[in-house]
């Protein structure tokens, strides 16, 4: 049986109704003439709790945000559910318009175009208690390992498992499934993402003193349109992925792990720069023009972020980015790899006068950051929780620090540096 659900979206409970949904494609949502024009229908799977029936309604995380940012560009879109493997074949054969939610993979860039990130799942190795305890708690499979390793059929992991040289998994049928055989003892590690894993034990009542959950990698996922798709309505991921920072939720936090890792790791790094003499040297120099009055800051500002959406500097952003404070915080990215994805500084005022490359905004005096500028804590360090960055395509959790006069101990600006979280905790960093 087909149902509508709030915001007019279509889906389908099996297979069968799939496929007479994409035969027959029932157009619904915006009444617009445009929106009928380029009205799309998206292909899912159902995966707690990113997408989920409630009373016949398909909801979830990933559908919420689908819906406001197709709401905010005024295209209509219906849903249509089927198993993922068949959802990916669908597009590939230009039976359906696209799929979400998929991990980014050149596979899948041969016939489809990813939008930005929706959501950032973070994937952990799952086993028995008792099996960490024979094998040591630290220790995770490796691919021609005799390990026993499972992964729900399709998957974003299943297919990252088999690209790096796992075989003979065991695939089920569900998260669910899954749990239940790690649980039982039938496989010794799955890969999982670890909120869909949280929800699936404690619906099975299964208490977590009976798994070792060990963490393997951030995975960022994404909406992927078909290229013939694309092709009539080359517009349309571009002004998705304007509105999409508008849709997102609240940020992820971060694990206690997470922020003693960059705590120990990451954040003496940012302190040391803060301390350069060289960046304090750069810094003096881009300092002097004093706080600028507030329509004056208020212009350059709108200015700044209308002509950022376009993908360009304005004009007093391109003289920043050409000062020697900019350059060397570029040297500084540059050396430190993907694990960083943007620094800039800004002054006591919260105008940026030093940036690595083009931020979203010119003044962050509206930011958290910005009460670094009069801290009294003088050594304190502001460690954000991850948040999707529009201007850096990055999941970033950023770390901001004073920099202070070597000499009268005064803050002459503040540094931020957004760690780039995909990269910067992975095990092997």
């Amino acid at each position: 049986m087909v149902g509508l659900s709030l915001g007019g979206l279509v889906f389908a409970q099996s297979d069968t109704v799939a496929s007479e949904l994409l035969s027959r494609p029932i157009e619904v949502g915006q009444a617009d003439g445009e929106a009928l024009d380029n009205f799309l229908i998206l292909q899912t799977n159902l995966h707690p709790p990113y997408q989920e029936l409630h009373n016949g309604t398909l909801s979830g995380y990933s559908v919420s945000v689908l819906n406001c940012a197709f709401e905010r560009i005024g295209v209509g879109y219906g849903l249509a559910v089927a198993p993922r493997q068949r959802n990916r074949e669908m597009v590939r054969n230009g039976q359906a318009d696209g799929f979400f939610l998929a991990r980014i993979s050149e596979f899948m860039d041969e016939y489809a175009v990813a939008s930005n990130p929706l959501t950032l799942e973070k994937w952990v190795w799952v086993s028995p208690s008792r099996r960490a305890i024979e094998i040591g708690s630290h220790q995770v499979p490796k691919p021609d390992g005799v390990a026993t390793i499972g992964a729900i059929l399709g998957s974003n992991e299943a297919e990252w498992l088999s690209e790096q040289g796992y075989s003979d998994l065991v695939r089920a049928p569900s998260i669910a499934s899954l749990v239940g055989q790690v649980a039982a003892g039938r496989v010794d590690f799955a890969l999982v993402d670890k909120h869909s894993f949280e929800i699936a034990r404690t619906e099975q009542g299964i208490g977590a003193e009976q798994f070792n959950v060990q963490f393997e990698r951030y995975a960022p996922l994404v909406v992927y349109f078909s290229k013939r798709y694309v092709a009539q309505f080359p517009d349309l991921i571009d002004r998705l992925n304007a509105v999409l920072e508008f849709c997102e939720a609240n940020p992820m936090t971060l694990e206690p792990w997470e922020r003693d890792a960059i705590e120990r790791v990451q954040l003496p790094i940012v302190r040391q720069l803060a301390k350069s003499p060289e960046l304090i040297a750069h810094v003096r120099a881009s300092l002097g023009g004093g706080k600028l009055p507030a329509d004056q800051r208020r212009l350059v500002d709108e200015e700044w972020t209308t002509m950022g959406r376009l993908g360009q500097p304005s004009m007093k952003a391109r003289g920043i980015l050409g000062n020697e404070l900019s350059e060397f915080l570029r040297e500084f990215k540059v050396s430190n790899g993907d694990q960083v994805a943007e620094a800039f500084v800004f002054d006591v005022y919260g105008q940026t006068i030093g940036m690595n490359r083009l931020t979203s905004d010119f003044d962050q005096s509206d930011e958290p950051q910005y009460q670094m500028a009069q801290s009294i804590n003088r050594d304190h360090a502001l460690i954000d929780d991850i948040r999707f960055d529009a201007s850096t395509r990055t999941f970033l959790s950023q770390i901001t620090v004073p920099i202070l006069d070597p000499e009268s101990g005064q803050t002459l600006a503040v540094l931020t540096v957004g760690l780039d979280v995909s990269a910067a905790l992975r095990p092997e960093s």
